[in-house]
């Protein structure tokens, strides 16, 4: 499979050794994860440069796997690991990603958001 404007799998791409440690425990994607959230649409622009749809496709799935064990910010570093990125880069995608489709299809953007700050 080749996705986006990389010209490779798209999965190679992924930190698949990504994982975050809380109250004593290890959590992590599995392979299967990340197969699941790889599509036309949730591209790479570069290694470190995720499409503002990957990234918030990877804390869509983050949040339903991990959401009742993990706090949001586990879960968002973990996805950041997992993107080669910083959680400050994660959550600026995040943002404007919600931000493009408030915009597009009219609404705000917490309605757009996958996962707000409290």
């Amino acid at each position: 499979m080749v996705y986006g404007n990389s010209g490779v799998e798209s999965f190679e791409y992924f930190n698949r050794s990504a994982s975050v440690e809380y109250m004593g425990n290890l959590y992590s994607f599995d392979e299967d994860d990340f197969m699941e959230i790889i599509s036309p649409s949730n591209y790479w622009h570069g290694r470190s440069d995720p499409s503002s749809w990957l990234c918030e496709a990877i804390v869509r799935l983050g949040k339903s796997k991990f959401h009742k064990v993990l706090p949001r910010n586990a879960v968002i570093t973990l996805c950041a690991d997992a993107l080669n990125i910083t959680h400050e880069k994660l959550e600026s995608s995040l943002d404007w990603n919600a931000g493009y489709m408030a915009w597009h299809e009219g609404g705000s953007v917490e309605e757009f958001h996958v996962w707000m700050k409290s």
